[in-house]
């Protein structure tokens, strides 16, 4: 007999939708954190996806004020108490952490252990909070252990003066200037949000261009272009060799071209490590591939059938909706039901101003796989309520196959970029084809009215000719 009937290693997004899922249909289950204060939420909640939007409402309400002029609106002179911010940005972390733990796990009889976890044998875990150390069984066992930035030895992270995105959540007074490493998501967020408070950002990508995941000139270009005219430098398909801080305190950017670039702080923006070491998989006997990646099956099994993986530790995008889905993906089948993760209709989102988001494949993409494609785009010019909002820089793209019109993949940069990705989210979810957006009635005047017409366009049926 078993103590539970599932234990979940790891509450994160992938850990946390598993357990209550889990106890939704039935199961007894254990949750255990390694990380005893704001560890409930993993990731997402306490160091990446919350906190950064938390301080994302602040900038952007502070770019607001500053361009409120422009709309007819005095506001005066505006100032930004960036220890406020994130006192602020912390009291949300904290709320939804607490919430997360006592609101939602906690009633439906989870078990939320703070120890680290390290697997035994394929039913065992071995739970060490610092004081004691003791074990515990389940029939299943979901492995979700995330992951962290990595410290990349060439850059001398030291946490101060070079830091990741943990640090830089942080910090309670901004620098005068600040190199960024990566044009990614996290470079990105981070670059508009220090820009907007006035610091000298300059960001340094390997790739060839900016979001460098994003196969789409049109739009990385337009980001870019966009980039530039907010003061932000950006320096693209340049490597970095060393990063090292200097005697005086200054941080010091040997760049492959033999440049060299000096801040007052670095953000190193790239590159995670994942938690799947020392965990115990080799004693449970689960089979790990490159950089410790867990292998798994479409049911997210490993190669030890009562042994599930979920989240930053399996293949594909490292993202909070993937692992939260997994995750759900695990819970069903532990229940013995039928569920599914599509991973061509992950959506992906970066927060910066205007927003960028995407979805599955772009023109090149399909093109490099073979498939004959019929595409459409527009500006956000051609969008009544952008126009009326001032808000009209960027545009937007769907890609759809040639043969059934199904829609197989959209970018978009502009205004609420990352909530508009849905409509195409339940599209390839469901294998629409263009004419199910483009024909079905959108609220006028929305932002969402670019959604359908970008699809007649596809189909040359857009009142827009341009």
């Amino acid at each position: 007999m078993y103590d539970y009937d599932v234990i979940c290693i790891g509450a994160g997004p992938g850990g946390s939708a598993s357990a209550m899922r889990c106890a939704d249909r039935g199961k007894r289950v254990a949750i255990v954190e390694a990380r005893t204060k704001n560890g409930v939420g993993g990731t997402c909640v306490n160091r990446g996806c919350i906190p950064t939007k938390a301080l994302m409402a602040s900038t952007n309400l502070f770019a607001s004020l500053k361009t409120a002029k422009a709309l007819g609106i005095g506001v005066g002179e505006s100032a930004a108490d960036f220890k406020a911010i994130n006192r602020r940005k912390n009291a949300v972390v904290n709320n939804l952490s607490f919430g997360l733990e006592n609101f939602l796990m906690k009633p439906r009889g989870i078990d939320v252990i703070k120890a680290r976890g390290r697997l035994l044998d394929a039913h065992t875990v071995e739970l060490d909070d610092g004081r004691e150390k003791r074990s515990i069984t389940a029939e299943n066992l979901v492995i979700a252990v995330g992951s962290e930035p990595a410290y990349i030895p060439a850059f001398h992270i030291d946490g101060k003066k070079i830091v990741t995105s943990n640090e830089l959540l942080d910090l309670t007074s901004l620098p005068k200037d600040i190199l960024v490493v990566g044009a990614g998501a996290i470079g990105l967020e981070y670059g508009y949000l220090l820009n907007t408070f006035g610091v000298k950002v300059t960001v340094v990508e390997m790739m060839p261009n900016v979001v460098p995941v994003l196969h789409e000139p049109e739009i990385t270009d337009a980001v870019l272009k966009s980039l530039t005219r907010s003061g932000i430098t950006v320096r693209t398909g340049v490597g970095i060799r060393e990063i090292s801080v200097r005697e005086d305190g200054m941080v010091r950017a040997s760049l492959a071209t033999g440049e060299e670039i000096v801040t007052e702080m670095a953000l190193v923006g790239i590159g995670r490590t994942l938690n799947t070491a020392d965990i115990g998989l080799e004693a449970a006997g689960v089979q790990t591939g490159r950089r410790g990646m867990i292998p798994t099956d479409a049911q997210l099994r490993t190669n030890v059938p009562n042994i599930f993986a979920a989240g930053d530790i399996t293949e594909g995008p490292q993202l909070a909706d993937k692992a939260q889905r997994q995750g759900l993906v695990i819970a069903e089948t532990i229940a013995g039901n039928e569920f599914h993760i599509r991973y061509d209709a992950i959506p992906s989102a970066i927060f910066t101003e205007p927003e960028i988001a995407m979805i599955g494949m772009t023109a090149s993409d399909a093109e490099a796989a073979g498939i004959r494609v019929m595409t459409g785009m527009l500006p956000f010019t051609a969008n009544e309520k952008a126009t009326a909002m001032q808000r009209t820089e960027g545009l937007i793209k769907v890609v759809a196959r040639e043969d059934d019109h199904r829609i197989i993949g959209a970018q978009i940069f502009g205004a609420e970029a990352c909530d508009l990705i849905s409509e195409f989210a339940v599209a390839m979810e469901n294998d629409l084809k263009l004419e199910a957006l483009a024909f079905t009635m959108h609220p006028h005047p929305t932002l969402t009215e670019i959604v359908m017409e970008v699809c007649k366009r596809a189909l040359g049926l857009a009142f827009d000719r341009s």
